[in-house]
């Protein structure tokens, strides 16, 4: 059931910040109001306090992440190892927090590989032929190995490969070794990749722009001489008469 309009506006009024705060305001989200929030209206607080205000994570992300600090302790420090108070998120998260959201994506790493997939990962030949399998399998009630299920669950929802071990209960290195088979085989591609390939397309895109542009200065040029070469031609005849 929904969160009714009272307890909405409740937490409404906990997530704004007051008028004089200096810093970023942190506000308590619990765990009812949690479950009952739909992402409609998750995505509306965001919209209104999304820039000024910080949560909490809830429980189920804190034994994540306490997970991923004894797992690998170098991705954990790159996330929360400067933080005074780890696990603090902004507003804008909530959505993805949500009972059935992913939850926290881990994707913004610095000195750590960033290790994370969506849909556009997924290539369109190795990729979707694997993922339509996988699929296939998954209608009909079928068995499908954890290669297949990596690419199912990216396709779903953006996913890393942290996420995806705990999820699963498989060990760490077993599944950072099967996705990088993932990507020497041609199935998914990794974010850097992905990153280089919208740089090209977008300086391909400005080139061609530009380009553009200089034809349609030329055409100026040329109709502006031609309309002084006409300008001088009529001057002629004029002073010819």
């Amino acid at each position: 059931m929904p969160l009714d309009d009272t307890a909405l506006d409740a937490l409404a009024r906990r997530l704004a910040a007051p008028d004089d705060a200096a810093t970023m305001h942190i506000a308590e989200i619990t765990p009812d109001e949690l479950a009952a929030l739909t992402r409609e209206q998750a995505q509306e607080l965001v919209a209104r306090y999304g820039g000024h205000t910080m949560i909490r994570l809830p429980e189920r992300e804190v034994e994540f992440f306490d997970w991923l600090r004894a797992s690998d302790p170098d991705v954990w420090n790159d996330l929360w190892g400067e933080d005074e108070e780890p696990y603090l998120v902004g507003l804008a998260y909530l959505p993805d927090l949500l009972p059935r959201g992913r939850g926290f994506l881990i994707c913004d790493l610095t000195t750590q590989p960033n290790l994370w997939f969506g849909a556009e990962s997924i290539t369109r030949e190795e990729g979707v032929g694997l993922l339509d399998a996988s699929l296939g399998l998954v209608r009909d009630s079928g068995r499908i190995s954890m290669e297949q299920a990596f690419v199912v669950e990216a396709w779903r929802a953006p996913i890393d490969v942290w996420r995806f071990a705990w999820m699963y209960n498989r060990p760490l290195d077993e599944v950072k070794s099967m996705v990088g088979w993932l990507v020497s085989e041609g199935v998914v591609l990794l974010p850097e990749t992905l990153e280089a390939m919208a740089a090209a397309e977008a300086a391909e895109l400005a080139a061609a722009a530009g380009g553009q542009g200089g034809e349609d200065e030329s055409d100026s040029m040329r109709t502006a001489m031609d309309d002084d070469d006409s300008a001088e031609s009529g001057e002629d005849d004029r002073n010819d008469e």
